[in-house]
């Protein structure tokens, strides 16, 4: 996304009345009452009609797709087939006359045994039926339906598509979303179907059609809100989690055929099934949501009772802070994976690796941190929606900030928001590497460039946020988060949105802050390029220079604590001073000074130059208008009258004629 510059003078003007504060972190069951500048409060504010109607699970006057996903699991052949129902609902303001959709599990890494989505054939629903065209490109994880008629706005179009996935293998190193692994012998095998049927592209105005295939740095994900119905057919005795309610279960011969529905609209749908899961469950009273543990005999140590527990946590402090979570289900199952877990709609996984954690925290801060991260991927992932692909860092950064925020309620003496949260990660990387790390990119223009994506989406992005926070006041930023939740509820969001929000809250443009922290590609470095002390008028003019200025289109403006020593090393002067760009600042200095420095705490960003350094700093300091100096008791004008007379006298003396 491209910004329009602004005028920052007189924005800087303004944020300079607002009063910079970390504020208070609220308690796990508060919920804030959000008031604008105009006097409206977050449940009246004409923006958000629509989450208070979708939030209550009201959506008559909205149309949405329907699918309806039978799937039967093969577990000798690791293979699922299945048939796809479509009712596609063009909402776009342009005719198709095809319908793109991505076959992801074609994409996937394995070991021996490579994913694989096989298309059978496409049909209407028509009696008889009719065979629809198609294109199948699995080099890009793709297949085109071609329709036989114009799809207008507003119109609806219904088809079938019959397919076969085969389940990916893998090995310690490359487990993917969808696979079949472990061993039945030591009952420690799971099946894992994840983005492994044909699901729908998403049309917007940005790029048209969204065909990008499966990335394996970052996420694909990038879907509109859907009705689903699942069918899932799986051996007897199998236990099954899957997105949404079990409305039935039914068992015929050595299989059983559990149905599922969500109810209200999701983004995509999964599930997860083994011989051996153990399940755990309980019930939310106040938001009457079920929260269920799926786990294997082997982590039981770890996850019982404290998976659920983290899940119930976490979820009751984003759903009375942000907005609803307005489905009735909620799960948590144990993966394979070589990352910490994934997030689906209703449903997310973590880690079977979190059992040998030998981090120095321990095993359960590992799977804590995991499901409270999952956990916040339901609002921001599924209840408001982000292309994943041009977007991923806001999505995740996010998602990184909230679940940090998290574990700061219910484990202070984490200290997570302490000044030095994420700040020496940044400043590492850019003293180590260099390189542009501009945050707002997409995942494959970060490939191209060779920008560091884990670097942006999961460090960078929630540093820069956490400084937004200290700069608004924790209040004003909680509520800016709750109103950009609200405000794009069961909608797709983007940086732009997120910055109107938080404009909402304070009443101001926050362009300073949102154009140079997330579109400049450097750091500021600074350089403190003259100091002149004024003796007789007791002033310092000190000039700070961004030395990367040229480097970036737009300047930073951040408030960097400012120390002056006199000899001594007495502190004569401690405040905060806003350093915006290239900047001259004026302050009187009762003593003659021997040391100007910035002091790097307090969420200061900078690129080191010397990487364990927090400051810079500098003792050359020019000295201007000095006092003559006297000697007491004496005039400098009548000694030298004297010496000077005293002077002609010997001179006089020494030409007079002697006399004989």
């Amino acid at each position: 996304m491209k910004f329009k510059q602004k005028n920052l003078a007189g924005v800087i003007i303004v944020i300079l009345s607002v009063i910079i504060s970390l504020g208070t972190l609220i308690s796990s069951n508060s919920i804030y009452t959000v008031k604008f500048k105009d006097g409206s409060d977050l449940y009246n504010h004409p923006i958000l009609s629509d989450y208070d109607q979708f939030s209550q699970g009201n959506f008559s006057g909205y149309e949405f797709s329907y699918y309806n996903l039978s799937v039967y699991l093969d577990e000798k052949t690791s293979t699922v087939a299945g048939n796809l129902t479509v009712d596609y609902y063009n909402d776009d303001p342009v005719n198709f006359t095809q319908i793109p959709f991505h076959i992801y599990a074609s994409g996937m890494q394995f070991d021996k045994r490579a994913g694989y989505i096989e298309i059978l054939n496409v049909t209407t629903l028509e009696d008889p039926q009719e065979q629809l065209d198609y294109d199948v490109y699995s080099n890009i994880q793709l297949m085109w339906v071609n329709l036989t008629c114009n799809l207008e706005p507003g119109n609806r179009i219904s088809f079938i598509i019959s397919f076969n996935t085969t389940l990916p293998d893998g090995n310690s190193e490359k487990l993917d979303r969808a696979s079949d692994y472990g061993w039945d012998d030591n009952h420690s095998r799971i099946f894992k179907f994840a983005c492994c049927y044909p699901l729908p592209c998403v049309y917007d105005e940005f790029d048209g059609w969204n065909i990008d295939p499966y990335i394996l740095i970052g996420d694909p994900f990038y879907y509109d809100m859907a009705y689903y119905d699942l069918i899932i057919n799986v051996p007897e005795n199998m236990t099954v989690a899957a997105t949404g309610e079990l409305i039935e279960s039914m068992t015929i011969g050595e299989r059983t055929i559990h149905h599922y529905n969500p109810h209200l609209p999701v983004r995509e749908v999964t599930f997860s099934a083994s011989h051996y899961f153990i399940v755990e469950s309980d019930i939310i009273p106040y938001i009457n949501i079920t929260v269920s543990s799926y786990f294997l005999p082997k982590s039981y140590d770890l996850w019982h009772d404290f998976a659920l527990e983290i899940a119930i946590n976490s979820g009751s402090l984003y759903h009375n802070t942000f907005g609803n979570y307005c489905y009735s289900t909620f799960n948590v199952v144990e993966e394979y994976t070589h990352y910490g877990g994934m997030e689906y709609p209703l449903q997310i996984y973590a880690s079977e690796a979190a059992d040998n954690y030998t981090g120095v925290n321990g095993p359960h801060w590992y799977l804590e941190s995991i499901i409270a991260h999952e956990v916040a991927h339901q609002w921001f992932y599924n209840l408001v929606g982000v292309d994943e692909v041009d977007w991923g860092f806001l999505d995740e950064g996010i998602v990184c900030w909230v679940s940090d925020w998290y574990k700061d309620v219910f484990h202070p003496d984490w200290h997570m928001f302490e000044p030095y949260w994420g700040l020496d990660r940044v400043r590492h990387y850019s003293l180590n590497y260099g390189l542009p790390n501009k945050i707002n990119q997409s995942v494959p223009d970060c490939l191209i460039s060779g920008t560091d994506y884990w670097y942006l989406g999961y460090t960078k992005t929630n540093t820069i946020l956490e400084k937004l926070r200290v700069t608004l006041g924790h209040e004003n930023f909680i509520e800016g988060l709750t109103l950009f939740f609200r405000d794009n509820y069961f909608e797709i969001a983007d940086l732009t949105d997120l910055q109107n929000a938080f404009e909402t809250v304070m009443g101001e443009s926050l362009d300073w802050f949102f154009f140079p922290w997330f579109d400049n590609p450097y750091l500021p470095k600074y350089n403190i390029a003259n100091v002149i002390y004024d003796a007789k008028s007791k002033i310092i003019n000190i000039t700070v220079k961004d030395t990367n200025e040229d480097l970036n289109p737009y300047s930073y403006s951040q408030l960097i604590p400012i120390k002056i020593y006199s000899s001594g090393l007495t502190l004569e002067y401690s405040d905060y001073e806003w350093i915006n760009g290239t900047t001259s600042l004026i302050i009187p200095i009762a003593n003659q000074p021997v040391r100007v420095r910035l002091d790097y705490s307090d969420f200061v960003l900078v690129q080191f130059s010397n990487y364990g350094l927090n400051y810079l700093e500098t003792t050359d300091i020019t000295i201007v208008n000095r006092s003559e100096q006297k000697i007491p008791g004496y005039n400098i004008l009548l000694i030298i009258l004297s010496f000077s007379a005293f002077g002609l006298i010997i001179l006089f003396k020494k030409t007079q004629i002697p006399n004989e």
